[in-house]
Parts: C-alpha cells; structure tokens; sequence
C-alpha cells in the first residue's frame, strides 16, 4: 500500500514518530512517503498562503494515490501545533485529494496535557473521507516543551522507556491491521478546536533576545521557523545576528529548541530554569533534583507552581476554621 505520513514537530519527538511508523510500515513491503509540515508551512506562509508552493505540491501528488494517510502533531495549548490548521484547510489540501484514502490513522506527542490532538487530526481525515476505516491512534509523553512549565517536569531531557514502547507497539499494530486484523473503536468526533486556521500571530514570551557573543551565525533558526518570524540580517548589516518580527511569531519555542549554543532567551521566562530543560543536550554542569514520584504524575496533570500554592492556602484556611472550632 502506499502511506502518507504528514508531521509537524517542535523537538524532533513528533518527527521521530513518524519514522517510527515508516520503519515497521516499510518492513512489511509498503511504500511511505513522510512530509514535515513545518517545511511545508514555511514555504506556504511565505507566499502569503496563496499559491501552492513545491513541497506542497509534493503533498499534494502523494496524497492522490494514497491508501493510508497518518497526519500527526504535537500539543499545543490542548490541540494541534500553532499555525498547522493553516495546511488543514480546503483551500491548502482540498478533499479531493483524498479519494483514494482506504485507511488513516493519527499521532501526537505531549508535555503536560495531551489535550485532543490525536482525535481532532483523526476527525480532518474522516471529513475527508468517509468511507476510510480508522487504524487508531497513539500519544507519547515527552518532558514538557511549553516553557514557563518546562522546570515543573520530572523528567530531563528524555523520554520514559515506556513510552517509546507504546510508539513502537504502535507501529507494529498499524502492519497487522492493514494485514486484516481487527480494527480499533471509532475515535472521539471533535467538532471544534481552539486553534483554528486564522488564529493571529503572538508573542506571549515577551521579545527574543539573542545573544551576540554566543551567537554562531549559522542561522538555524531561521531555517526552523515555521513562520518566517526569524530573518538572516541585510546584506551589509553591521549587526550579524538574526532578526526577529513578532507580528509574525507565534511564540512556539522552535528556535530555542534547535539553537545549539543556547544563544537564544525569552525575557519573560526565568532562563535558568529553561536551560536545565534543553531538549535533547544533557549538561552535566546543571543538576536536577527529582521530585518524589508522587509529585511527579501530579506533575502530568497540572504544573507543580500553580497547584502547590493554592493547596497551601486551602490547607492554613482548613487549619484556621479547625482550631477556631475547638
């Protein structure tokens, strides 16, 4: 059979998913094609989302024949990635292009809230395509990525075993159903989402400072940027650095993510808090001390900082009316 698998992915973990699937998919002889859509966006968002620029069309051409499309993401604020409903839309990837779809499935990854990704992306492909049966869907739970909650996490730079086992069971379940074997329930219908295509550009992280001295200049966030919020100065320029619009940025933490000399900070995020939380770059210098597990899956539901203080003030109320009683 012939896959498409299209990803947006913030930290590689999401990307890392999908080429997952792609081994166990092509192990068992089919043919899959993996498309990132943060590429894809870049390039549509750059031609002011009116033309269909290359690596849309190459979307475009592998949809049309595909029998399975898998489209996944990773959380944000509950649901899909900051400006990916933008390639969602009719007019981006119209339903025609889905005809030829017998199967889809869905993915996505998360920090502290999986939110209703996985069955918002799993709802797009059955609205364009009513008669593809649903192969399932699976989330993986990564150290949070939203940074004012990152030193909440009581995780460092990686994910749990079972995590990537659950992925990887994933992607085995996805070759036997397609071999004939029992198909999942049907996915959760979600009709609305808060990120919806024309949801406007924001900066909630204050301005981007980027450091001059521990700047490179290899301008890999200005590749990595789905919005084209990061520039390569003018030609000429005295200052090298790269330049930043925040009419365009949406604040997603990309480029901090991808910066490799953490040249990078956002002013109204507590710095060094962040850096013990670099995706993916153990820094032996910073050390961690892990809160009790307890704390920890407490932790997967809501930020530690904004639950321990109000349970304290429950706690001295409770204490005061006890006392006052006696």
């Amino acid at each position: 059979m012939k896959i498409v698998i299209l990803y947006f992915s913030n930290t590689g973990s999401t990307k890392t998913m999908a080429t997952k699937f792609q081994k166990h998919l092509e192990s068992a002889n089919h043919a899959v094609s993996l498309h990132d859509g943060f590429a894809i966006l870049k390039q549509y968002m750059a031609s002011g989302e009116k033309e269909v620029t290359p690596l849309l069309s190459k979307y475009h051409d592998t949809l049309r024949d595909a029998d399975v499309v898998g489209i996944g993401s990773y959380v944000s604020y509950f649901t899909i990635a900051d400006g990916a409903a933008k390639l969602l839309t009719e007019q981006a990837t119209p339903t025609t292009l889905f005809a030829s779809m017998k199967y889809y499935f869905s993915f996505s990854s998360f920090g502290s809230f999986e939110g209703q990704t996985r069955d918002y992306l799993a709802t797009y492909l059955h609205n364009k395509n009513g008669d593809a049966k649903f192969l399932g869907s699976v989330a993986q739970h990564d150290p949070e990525n939203y940074l004012p909650l990152q030193s909440s996490r009581g995780l460092l730079d990686g994910m749990r075993d079972s995590e990537l086992k659950k992925v990887d069971d994933f992607g085995k379940d996805l070759v036997a159903r397609l071999s004939g074997d029992a198909l999942p329930p049907m996915h959760k219908i979600v009709e609305k989402t808060s990120h919806s295509a024309d949801a406007k550009p924001h900066a909630p992280f204050g301005t981007i400072k980027i450091d001059s001295e521990k700047c490179i200049k290899c301008y890999k966030c200005v590749t990595v940027c789905p919005y084209n919020a990061l520039a390569k100065p003018e030609e000429g320029a005295a200052v090298k650095i790269p330049v930043w619009d925040a009419d365009l940025c949406y604040g997603c933490g990309r480029c901090f993510n991808y910066c490799p000399v953490r040249a990078i900070e956002f002013p109204k995020v507590k710095s060094e808090e962040k850096e013990q939380y670099y995706w993916g770059r153990h820094d032996e210098k910073l050390k961690v001390i892990s809160p009790p597990h307890s704390l920890v899956v407490l932790s997967r539901m809501v930020p530690i900082k904004k639950v321990v203080i109000p349970l304290a003030l429950v706690a001295c109320v409770g204490i005061f009316f006890v006392t006052r009683k006696k």
